[in-house]
């Protein structure tokens, strides 16, 4: 952890020193500090050119200083030296208090409102534009004449707010009164008179109430001498600021190397280039919790963005309207504050100020980022936030989400792994099976093969389904088991085939039946049960001989009881230890009166052993108590059973049945009598024998036995057998790839909805904790530091009780704990001066760095050794400004709009540093708005994902073409501004807003300034007869109603927009070609940025049609107007879109479900959602495993499903597996999720719309 250490006096005087690195090498030598050898000779820098013209245009920012030429008219200023008694002390006290209240003399508050109008227009577009709060309530004003130049300034000046309030204007002081700082250094340098600021404001306070005749008084005391010097007694209301003075004084020293590169020095250049050394950022799934420490979500571009900064590189970075650009800000400035680094955030625009503020509030920084108006409170408010910080306990969702992801990245990984041999993957088996599935007659087989098969056939099945093609049309799979039993034979040759039949004939006409009538009538001799096969008939034969060759040698009374005991009497006495002598004697002279007197038997143990047996067989086969005997004629018998048994083998053969318990012999009698009868008749199986053998040994060589079984039992035509070999492969090798990968859970969606709802748990809880942690890291620090430099804390405290804190006191008191306290500064770059330059940073973000000139930036280029510039390289352009309120023009110069645009910030930093571009937009609602600004000012690189209103017919852009819209040209433009038939349905379109959507706000964006006036006045006029709709425009909002010119619209943005051109055509017809900015260069930007500055939903109002515009006549903006309009007609009569000639076949059976129970679907939505239904003003997007598995988990199981659930999509994700196993139960979720309760499938047949290609 980064340590606050105390260090000595020299230390403290060193540690704003940057280390060495290659934008700020310490052994540099500067070129006024070489010595030539030569006095008369000095060493200059080629950049000094460069620098003079950056020098006279920052003095040259914002016109004429009103601090000290203030134009004093009507026009320009609300006078409230003589205001009512009645509105004054609330007015004075800090309340809101209208103007009318102020002033009732009914001449006067015409007068101050036309003044308010302008002043409010000025405050707001300087507010918003530039970051500058300008409206001020002047407290005396001073008029002098010095060297020819005449000077009019206000001598106090107090912050005021101003707004529009219907017709009226509401007024309301903020802040304290301070001395006019231009007003104190004018009067040094021309009068050597010193002016004490705090002095002249307490003498505006007496006893808490405000006085401002003493200030007048004591001015007018030290100026007396002066005859040509004016103090007035006065409280005027106008706009006043100045910026150039200060910034113009920071620009003297610009020896810095981005900016000595930027001014053309090659070697600056070569140095800067150098510098940039580029990294790879570790991908989401493979980061370590510990590292994944972004403040907000962010995309794979953002989060290389905030790599590439984080690493001290720097960078441009191009924002396109909606990609993230606020929150990648918040990112970077995150991951530098997290490295102990200082930044300094600069931007023009107020909204991205707050914009900024908001996001780190939201993630638990409050106070993270100070500004220097509100830098007390900020200060207070980090202390706070400081001292209340706990450490999050993160160990235990760190480990889950380790584990987690684990399991589900092994899991997707498994889903696409290709086996290292079959070279498919489950997902490519789920897709082939769902693929025959969709077949006009889908394979069916059963069968199913062993690895050793599926990998003969990985490479092989084109081979093998030609082989079963030719097997079936040679009618292999005609017949089945069950048919003939000649199925399965296999001969050599014909003749051998042949030979089998004649055999299986002479069996069935002679053999068979001869055998067995004589071995019943043998068998019927003896009272043994009857012979169930042949095999068992040569059992009883074998065992007739054997009881008659026994009856030769012993009596029948050997067969009468067990001769067990004879048996062990008779052996070795090994074999019978434990009987006695006497008893074995006894035993073996019984043994011996079995035998026949006069027979001598060799082996008198062997032979009791064979007739034990024979005794157990008889009484196996024999009734119960019947002595065995032996009948006539078993010798022929036998001999009829050796031929058959024989013939018999000699079938088994090509049948395949040697040794199985399908074998002749072995069958039944009476199946034995049907199959020879069926092998002896005349069969078409045993044609084509031949060829058909050797097919048979091709597949069996590939294991294919269970299919052609199948096959045959199924008795399948030659043209489905190719289809069903491909479902036999693609089942085996589904069923085997599961078998043998647990990481697939063996494809129990259920688990992974669990593992999946758990990830998403536990990721969120990781990302919500990356604030905390920053909060707490940075209470440690603070903590450190308060008890390694108390006397700076005590000073802090002492500091903050009073109301002098600034960035110079704060640096000066705490310099040390400033830095863990203020780690981040917001400002605008035309007040970046008023941060001490002692206050040191690691970094500068230039944020809209295309809305300011780069000479603008060159005070704030100058802090930092890091710069880094984002911006939108189409509709942000600098621009000229004027600070004071003007009753006739503007005291600056226009220039040229593509000129500026070149020399902005943003477009010399891109030339200087690399480019990074934000190109995912996630900003919702809007989408065929958005989708012609992307073609049209961005070439198509905006990549969003569709909007669900879009889908359901909700357009974000509405043309609205007025009938009528003529008038008479202007005698001073020419144009014809304003016809009253364009202002009229601006009014309409107004009202229907503000009854229909009031929660939403809105702007009306015109390229007239004069259309904008009365557009204003008659929407003002509309809602004083409508009361009940008064708070739309009355109501002090975030985001209140206006009406802007282009040009004003610039850093304002709404919910939604009319946009009215505010042009129209002549009685006659005539489209003129004058209309205003829009017809000038630089027309198409001031067009690309008001159809950028609707977030939902835009209104055209025009009274004209793109081919009324003849483009070889009108240029510029006007040129883009007809193509934007003519793109707007064709988006409101395009038909709805489908795609799907290659969609996944389980995507498109489920499309066909979804349809057939009410649902309009489409397959391939815009090109980004495989597959979108919607009922009854409800959609629902669903994605699959193959879409799913494109991103991180973090972006495809919590990110992409928020933003498409924010675009108005129900969101569905479902595994391949359920939807491979049951894809009817998927359909019906998909139902019940947006409204269909009681799915009819029921329906005549239908079809998906593809489109025709």
């Amino acid at each position: 952890m980064w340590r606050l250490d105390r260090k000595n006096e020299d230390d403290d005087m060193m540690s704003d020193i940057p280390d060495d690195d290659a934008l700020n090498p310490q052994n540099t030598t500067s070129p006024h500090a070489i010595s030539l050898g030569d006095p008369a000779l000095v060493a200059g820098n080629i950049a000094e050119p460069v620098w003079h013209r950056w020098r006279e245009e920052i003095a040259a920012l914002g016109g004429a200083s009103p601090l000290l030429h203030f134009e004093d008219s009507p026009r320009t200023r609300i006078e409230l030296s003589s205001t009512h008694p009645g509105g004054l002390p609330q007015f004075i006290t800090g309340q809101s208090t209208l103007l009318s209240s102020l002033i009732r003399d009914e001449l006067a508050l015409r007068t101050a409102r036309a003044a308010a109008n302008a002043i409010t227009a000025k405050g707001i577009e300087l507010r918003s534009v530039r970051g500058i709060e300008s409206v001020h309530l002047a407290i005396g004003l001073a008029q002098w004449r010095h060297g020819g130049e005449e000077y009019t300034a206000p001598i106090l000046l107090r912050p005021l707010a101003i707004r529009r309030y219907g017709r009226d204007f509401e007024l309301k002081l903020k802040g304290q009164p301070y001395l006019n700082p231009e007003l104190a250094r004018a009067l040094a340098e021309q009068f050597q008179i010193t002016l004490d600021a705090d002095a002249f404001v307490a003498l505006a306070l007496t006893n808490g109430v405000f006085k401002p005749q003493p200030v007048i008084d004591r001015l007018r005391g030290l100026t007396s001498h002066l005859p040509w010097f004016n103090v007035q007694p006065r409280l005027v209301v106008s706009s006043f600021a100045d910026v150039a003075t200060a910034m113009r004084a920071e620009a003297e020293d610009l020896d810095n190397v981005v900016l000595d590169a930027l001014a053309g020095n090659p070697s600056a250049r070569r140095t800067v280039e150098s510098a940039f050394n580029p990294v790879q950022p570790v991908r989401q799934d493979e980061r370590p919790p510990a590292t994944d420490t972004l403040l907000l979500d962010a995309d794979e571009e953002q989060e290389n963005v905030v790599a590439q900064i984080a690493a001290g590189n720097s960078i441009v970075v191009k924002t396109l309207p909606g990609t993230g650009g606020t929150q990648t800000i918040v990112n970077a400035v995150g991951a530098l504050v997290a490295q102990h680094k200082r930044v300094l955030v600069v931007t023009p625009r107020r909204s991205s100020i707050e914009d900024i503020t908001h996001r780190l509030t939201q993630v638990g920084l409050p106070g993270l980022a100070v500004t220097p108006r509100t830098l007390r409170r900020d200060v207070i408010q980090s202390i706070g936030r400081n001292e209340k910080a706990t450490q999050p306990k993160v160990t235990d969702v760190d480990e889950a989400l380790v584990r987690l992801r684990k399991v589900l990245l092994d899991y997707r990984s498994a889903l696409t792994r290709r086996d290292p041999v079959l070279k498919v993957s489950v997902l490519d088996a789920l897709g082939e099976l769902s693929r025959l599935s969709l077949l006009p007659t889908p394979p069916s087989t059963t069968a199913r093969l062993d690895r050793a098969s599926i990998e003969l056939l990985a490479n092989d099945r084109p081979a093998a389904a030609d082989a079963l093609i030719r097997a079936a049309r040679l009618g292999e799979f005609r017949y089945g088991p069950n048919d003939s039993p000649w199925y399965g034979a296999s001969f050599g040759t014909t003749a051998e085939g042949n030979a089998a039949h004649e055999l299986a004939k002479k069996l069935n006409r002679s053999e068979l039946p001869r055998l067995l009538e004589r071995a019943k009538s043998l068998i019927g001799q003896t009272r043994m049960r009857p012979f169930e096969s042949i095999a068992e008939l040569g059992v009883y034969l074998r065992l007739l001989m054997d009881v008659r060759e026994t009856l030769d040698k012993f009596q029948p009374a050997v067969y009468d009881r067990s001769i067990a005991e004879l048996i062990a009497a008779t052996a070795t006495r090994r074999e019978s230890p434990t009987m006695s002598g006497a008893n074995r004697r006894r035993l073996r002279k019984l043994a011996l009166e079995y035998v026949r007197p006069g027979v001598h038997v060799t082996d008198l143990n062997e032979s009791l052993r064979r007739i034990q047996q024979q005794r157990i067989l008889w009484q196996r086969f024999a009734a119960a108590g019947v002595v065995p005997e032996v009948p006539v004629g078993i010798a022929d018998v036998q001999v009829a059973y050796q031929r058959v048994a024989e013939d018999l083998a000699r079938l088994d053969i090509p049948l395949r049945r040697t040794g199985t318990p399908f074998s002749l012999s072995v069958l039944p009698v009476d199946e034995l009598t049907r199959q020879i009868a069926g092998l002896a008749a005349e069969s078409e199986v045993l044609a084509n024998l031949q060829e058909r053998t050797a097919l048979l040994t091709e597949l069996r060589e590939r294991k294919l036995d269970p299919l052609l079984s199948d096959l045959s039992l199924r008795h399948v035509p030659e043209t489905q057998v190719s289809a069903e070999l491909e479902l036999a492969w693609w089942q085996s090798v589904l069923e085997t790839l599961l078998a043998s990968d647990r990481a697939l859970l063996n494809g129990n969606t259920g688990v992974l909805d669990r593992l999946e709802a758990d990830f998403r748990l536990v990721d969120e809880a990781h990302a919500s904790a990356t604030g905390q942690q920053l909060a707490w890291m940075l209470a440690e620090t603070w903590k450190i530091g308060i008890v390694d430099w108390p006397e700076e804390a005590a000073a802090l405290k002492k500091l903050l009780k009073s109301d002098k804190t600034t960035a110079a006191t704060l640096n000066e008191v705490a310099p040390h704990l400033a830095r863990p306290l203020a780690p981040v500064w917001l400002v605008s770059p035309y007040e970046v001066t008023s941060i001490s330059q002692d206050v040191a940073f690691d970094a500068v973000l230039l944020v809209d760095a295309g809305a300011s000139m780069l000479s603008e930036n060159v005070p704030v280029i100058r802090r930092a050794r890091q710069i880094v510039a984002f911006g939108d390289p189409v509709t942000q352009t600098p621009s000229p400004f004027d600070i004071g309120a003007h009753e006739y023009g503007t005291t600056v110069d226009q220039v040229d709009v593509d000129a500026a645009h070149a020399g902005s910030a943003l477009a010399q930093l891109s030339e200087l540093l690399p480019v990074y571009t934000l190109t995912r937009s996630y900003r919702a609602g809007g989408e065929d708005l958005a989708d012609l600004v992307n073609r049209r000012f961005y070439g198509g690189m905006i990549d969003s994902l569709p909007w669900a209103g879009t889908y359901l017919g909700h357009g974000s852009l509405t043309l609205n073409y007025v009938t009528g819209g003529q008038g008479m040209p202007d005698s001073d433009t020419g144009a014809v501004e304003s016809t009253d038939a364009e202002v009229s349905k601006v009014v309409e379109l107004v009202l229907e807003h503000a009854t229909e959507r009031p929660r939403e706000s809105l702007m009306v964006i015109t390229a007239s300034e004069r259309h904008a006036v009365r557009v204003n006045q008659a929407v003002l006029a509309a809602f004083a007869k409508r009361t009940e709709l008064a708070d739309f425009i009355l109501k002090d909002r975030a985001e209140p109603f206006t009406v802007v010119t282009l040009e004003q619209s610039v850093a304002q943005s709404r919910d939604r927009v009319i946009f009215s051109i505010g042009y129209g055509r002549t009685p006659h017809g005539r489209l003129l070609s004058n209309f205003g900015a829009l017809a000038e260069p630089g027309g198409e930007r001031l067009l690309a940025v008001g159809m950028t500055r609707a977030r939902r939903g835009m209104d055209i109002v025009s009274c004209f049609k793109p081919e009324d515009i003849d483009e070889t006549r009108m240029r510029h903006g006007m040129a883009a107007l007809a193509q934007v309009l003519g793109e707007a007609d064709q988006i409101q009569a395009a038909t709805a879109q489908y795609l799907s000639h290659d969609a996944d076949p389980m995507v498109l059976d489920l499309a066909k479900r979804l349809t057939r129970r009410g649902l309009d679907v489409q397959l391939g939505y815009r090109g980004k959602l495989a597959l979108v239904a919607s009922h009854a003003g409800r959609a629902v997007a669903v994605e699959t495993d193959d879409d799913v598995n494109k991103g991180s988990l973090r972006e495809s199981l919590r990110l992409r499903p928020d933003v498409l659930r924010r675009l108005g999509w129900h969101y569905l994700r479902v595994h391949s597996f359920e939807l491979f196993a049951d894809p009817d139960a998927v359909a019906s979720r998909i139902a019940r999720l947006i409204g269909i309760t009681e799915p009819d499938t029921q329906t005549a047949p239908i079809s998906i719309p593809v489109q025709q290609g």
